[in-house]
This record gives structure tokens, C-alpha cells and sequence, in this order.
């Protein structure tokens, strides 16, 4: 494409925006409201992800030994256990610290000091183990279910199995919000470029007659379609990101144990994944109003 037909199209496409204002508002409005609820999906989604991630690295996997396990065999396999890769630090707990910890009120001290004895103490001996990261947890889990010292162990499982399933239905929402949403715009962009080219029907029409191709006549559509995409989810990308923290710090004070790490990298990939919707969503919209120009401009309009 040479610079004088971009330049035919660019200004053919600025003279189209300001004659279908209304339509053309309403298209970028459209777009970028479609675009904030897939963002606030998608950050809600990562945000979970992160807060689900930093409660597995903070989580402690205890083991549980069996009962004819010593404590020197315990700290035996402790130190072994230390030069695993997923494992930060590992704390042998003695039956009669489980005890202490289990009855640690004042009130409960005494029913320690009557019922429970070193010879009559059923709590095992356990290993604490603080892992590195989330991600590692259960690559931990697979390498130490095969230990023969380990008689059971846990990690607030029933928990994690929760938010992980509400991090899949969260996702899953957003992959139904984002085609649901992506599909309104682009019957909303759709239906504008048609109704421009009803309004630029004679216009067409002599472009045609005096031998410009389909492709030169798609060219300012295309390139309009372009501008709203382009403008939508910019303005999506401002608003979206603009009540971001505020939301953020609402949350934290309903939730105060809820936490996020999601960094500058992740935001700006956030922001070119919505960019380029924004401009799918234009270009998509113009080329399938466009797909049948040539039966549109065969009837010419009366006095052409």
C-alpha cells in the first residue's frame, strides 16, 4: 500500500467518524465497556491465582511419623529431607512439643500435667516443612509420600482444593464473558460500518464506476474500524487500570489476610492482550460488513 492511498484512507476515515458521530461513540463505548468487564475478569482471575500461590509457599506440609519412629531417626530423615530443592526449612516437632502446642492455654496445662505422660502421649512425632513456592508444593507431596517413615501428612488441602476451585471457575467465567462480550461488539461494530455504507452508498457506487477495486474501497472502513478498536481499549485499558489500586485497597480492607504480588510485567501484558482485542474487535467488525461489497454497490442509486 503506498503513502498517498494510507493517506486517502486516513482521511477518508476521519471524514467517516465525524459524520456518523453518535454511531461511532457508541462503537467505542461499546468496545471498551466489553474490553473493562474481560479485564476485571481477567485481573480478578490473576489476582487469585497470586493470593492462591502465596498461601501454598506460606502453607506448612506436616509429616506425620510413624509411632515406632525415634526421634533420632526423625532428625535422620529431617536432614536428608533438607537438601530437597522445594524444601526452605524443616522443624522435627517431638511428641511431648505437640503436647505443649496442643494444650498451650493455662486451663489446659493441668489436664497435660495429670493425663498425659511421655509413656501414654499418642500424639506422633511430626516434621514441619516450609516450602520454597506454591508451584513446588506438590512435586514435594509426590516425592514424599513414598517415604516409609512417613506414616500420613497434610497441608490444609481441603482448603487449597477450594480456591483452586473457584480460580477455575473464574477463569472459565472469564472465557465465556470475554467470546460472549467479543461477539457483542463485533455485531455492534458490524452494524455501524453497514449503516455508513448506506450513507456513503453513491459515493461507492462512483468509486466503483471509475474503476477503484473492492480493497480500495474496504481501505477507510478498515482503517475506521481500526480507530475504534484502538480507542476503546485504550479507554478501557485508562479506566480499567485506573480504579484497579482503588479496588485493590477496598478488598484488602474487607479481606485484610487477602494479598497479591502481581507485578508491572503482568499489568502491561494484561494491557497488550486487551489492546489487541480492542483492535480485533474494529478491524473483525469492518471486514465482515465489507465481506460483500460488490453485491452492495451493483445497484446504483437514481441520477448515477
Amino acid at each position: 500500500m503506498s503513502l498517498a492511498n494510507f493517506s486517502f484512507f486516513m482521511s477518508e476515515a476521519s471524514t467517516n467518524l465525524k459524520r456518523s458521530g453518535m454511531m461511532s461513540f457508541i462503537t467505542v463505548s461499546t468496545i471498551a465497556i466489553a474490553l473493562i468487564m474481560m479485564g476485571a475478569f481477567l485481573l480478578a482471575t490473576m489476582n487469585m491465582e497470586s493470593f492462591l500461590q502465596q498461601m501454598q509457599s506460606e502453607a506448612l506440609v506436616t509429616a506425620y511419623l510413624k509411632t515406632e519412629v525415634s526421634i533420632s531417626d526423625a532428625k535422620t530423615l529431617s536432614l536428608r529431607l533438607t537438601s530437597l530443592e522445594e524444601i526452605e526449612d524443616i522443624q522435627v516437632v517431638t511428641p511431648e512439643q505437640a503436647a505443649k502446642e496442643l494444650f498451650a492455654n493455662p486451663d489446659d496445662q493441668q489436664l497435660l500435667l495429670i493425663g498425659v505422660t511421655p509413656d501414654s502421649n499418642p500424639l506422633p512425632t511430626t516434621l514441619r516443612m516450609k516450602i520454597k513456592s506454591g508451584s513446588q508444593l506438590q512435586p514435594l507431596l509426590d516425592k514424599i509420600k513414598n517415604e516409609p517413615m512417613i506414616d500420613n501428612f497434610s497441608y490444609g488441602e481441603d482448603l487449597f482444593q477450594q480456591f483452586q476451585g473457584l480460580s477455575n471457575l473464574l477463569w472459565l467465567s472469564s472465557l465465556i464473558i470475554v467470546i460472549m462480550l467479543g461477539l457483542a461488539s463485533l455485531f455492534i461494530v458490524y452494524n455501524t460500518v453497514r449503516l455508513t455504507l448506506f450513507m456513503r452508498r453513491e459515493e461507492i457506487v462512483i468509486m466503483k464506476l471509475v474503476g477503484a477495486t473492492n480493497w480500495f474501497v474496504r481501505g477507510p472502513f478498515i482503517v475506521e474500524g481500526f480507530i475504534q478498536g484502538l480507542a476503546g481499549s485504550l479507554l478501557a485499558i485508562v479506566i480499567l487500570f485506573s480504579t484497579y489500586k482503588f479496588a485493590l485497597a477496598k478488598l484488602g480492607t474487607l479481606i485484610p489476610f487477602f494479598s497479591t504480588s502481581i507485578g508491572i510485567e503482568q499489568l502491561f501484558k494484561l494491557s497488550t492482550k486487551l489492546l489487541m482485542m480492542g483492535l480485533v474487535l474494529g478491524i473483525s467488525g469492518s471486514l465482515l460488513s465489507l465481506r460483500d461489497i460488490s453485491k452492495f454497490s451493483k445497484s446504483a442509486p437514481e441520477g448515477v
